[in-house]
């Protein structure tokens, strides 16, 4: 027998917005697979005496998945290419797809500071990856949901100095960093503990446990689930199951257009940066080695994306889905071949550009061509738990665009930036536009000197001819230089991005 559910008429049809119900609220916890299957029994077999009493309308659930080093056209819903994701695909297919969403530093730890705090690095202290602490004073969205009555809960990849108690979760199952994605160690309510099997699917079932433990003590909850794939493993290797590599003959994968690219008109130092060095160790001056590493990377996100959707599958078994926003984006992109590189941090499209989509109770299927950032869904979470956005924040809320509505004010342009020189790059900033991107390196053996590259994405997608010296560009690379200072400046304003 299932928990009683609530009336249809009780649900709010106002779209974007959390769901609302009018009636009765469930006071036992709603039986998810994982604790069903614990116990003996069916998914659907337990709290079969559920009391019901009436109660204010419950605060949405949020699951905000953040996947790693995931390219923004390495899902289902989003390739070019043959590519099995149908649970990522599921929440695009249910709610809205953001097709040009970046972050605003491609890296693992300041692009997560980022997503905790709404704020970008050069601000919340976390410009380079590691064992890097929010800057004193900094807030995340799991502290203020927290406050606000929320069960806060992360599983999976943890890449912060900053642990994830003192960033407002009571509940971690966490991973430190990158390693071994088998039998890996974890650090569950406390202790280190050597869990067996794929480092996803033990990530998703401390996420199951997590959400039965918020249910049963009648509260909203926020999960956090960072999975570690399909970054590399410890080896520098995607060591994806057999059966998800036969899924993609090499032979048959796509070379970047790019991959033979001399760099001519790029700053010279990117020749011996490791992100070219380590693309030549992997074998990418030759077109059948970036085949067989894209035929791995693919692979990998169809694994990581089976480990997923057992969290989405509990959420609809146990009817959390009428009740619960979900939210998905990548953590960073990944360069496979382009211009002969591997890896990430550098601001070329396949470096900083990453999957999101989100989805609610009422949302309908649309995709959003609009400028979006990974610092927007901090606003996001915030708007969907009811709270009031917080003037510091960078970002905004993307719930008028999961409604169908653009304001008038939304970004027609970003600053990407990465100050601190990390896996070979050099300090570097760059303005994103619609149509452009103006990219400025200063070396640090000469500080002062400007690198500039430009590119005009409508006719040069690809990023291969830099137009910051043809004088017919100079007021475009005038008006973008302008407009990177005022990006710089507003940092420090308490209106930026509102």
């Amino acid at each position: 027998m299932r928990p009683f559910l609530l009336p249809s008429f009780c649900l709010s049809t106002k779209p974007a917005m959390p769901m609302k119900t009018c009636g009765w609220q469930l006071v036992a916890a709603v039986c998810l697979p994982l604790v069903a299957m614990a116990a003996g029994l069916s998914p659907t077999a337990c709290r079969a005496n559920a009391t019901q009493r009436c109660a204010a309308p419950p605060r949405a659930n949020i699951v905000f998945i953040l996947t790693d080093d995931h390219r923004w056209d390495s899902y289902g819903a989003a390739a070019k290419f043959p590519l099995q994701t149908p649970h990522l695909d599921s929440i695009a297919d249910r709610g809205t797809r953001f097709d040009n969403a970046f972050v605003t530093l491609a890296i693992c730890s300041p692009s997560r500071a980022a997503c905790l705090t709404g704020r970008y690095g050069s601000a919340n202290g976390v410009t380079s990856f590691g064992k890097v602490s929010l800057a004193k004073g900094e807030t995340t969205f799991a502290q203020v949901l927290q406050q606000a009555g929320y069960a806060t809960g992360v599983a999976g990849k943890w890449h912060l100095k900053t642990t994830p108690a003192e960033c407002g979760f009571e509940f971690a199952s966490t991973c430190w960093s990158n390693g071994t994605w088998y039998n890996r160690k974890f650090t569950i309510d406390g202790q280190s503990k050597k869990m067996a099997g794929f480092v996803d699917d033990v990530a998703a079932a401390e996420s199951l446990r997590f959400m039965a433990q918020a249910v049963e003590s009648d509260r909203p909850f926020a999960l956090w689930l960072c999975t570690q794939v399909p970054h590399m493993d410890g080896r520098h290797t995607w060591p994806a199951r057999q059966k998800f590599l036969d899924r993609h003959p090499a032979q048959d994968i796509e070379v970047p257009l790019s991959w033979d690219d001399d760099l001519s008109g790029k700053p010279e130092y990117l020749k011996s940066a490791r992100n070219r060095t380590r693309g030549l160790e992997y074998g990418y001056d030759d077109p059948q080695k970036i085949q067989a590493h894209t035929r791995d990377y693919r692979a990998s996100v169809e694994q990581m994306d089976t480990a997923v959707g057992r969290v989405l599958n509990a959420l609809r078994d146990g009817d959390l889905e009428q009740n619960t926003w979900i939210i998905f984006m990548g953590d960073n992109g990944w360069l496979l071949g382009e211009h002969g590189m591997t890896s990430k941090v550098l601001p070329y499209e396949e470096s900083m550009r990453v999957p999101m989509a989100i989805c609610g109770p009422s949302t309908e299927a649309r995709v959003s061509d609009r400028l979006v950032l990974n610092i927007d869904l901090t606003a996001t979470i915030y708007d969907l738990a009811g709270l009031e956005i917080p003037e510091r924040l960078h970002g905004r809320s993307l719930l008028p665009l999961v409604s169908g509505r653009t304001p008038a004010d939304w970004r027609t342009d970003f600053l990407y930036e990465a100050p601190t020189s990390q896996l070979g790059s050099q300090p570097l900033w760059a303005v994103r536009s619609e149509r452009w991107k103006l990219i400025e390196t200063r070396l640090q053996s000469h500080p002062k000197q400007r690198l500039l590259e430009l590119y005009d994405l409508h006719t040069d997608a690809i990023e291969r001819k830099n137009l910051a010296t043809d004088p017919r560009h100079r007021q475009t690379v005038n008006r973008l230089s302008a407009r990177l200072r005022e990006h710089q400046k507003s940092l420090t304003s308490s209106s930026y991005g509102q």
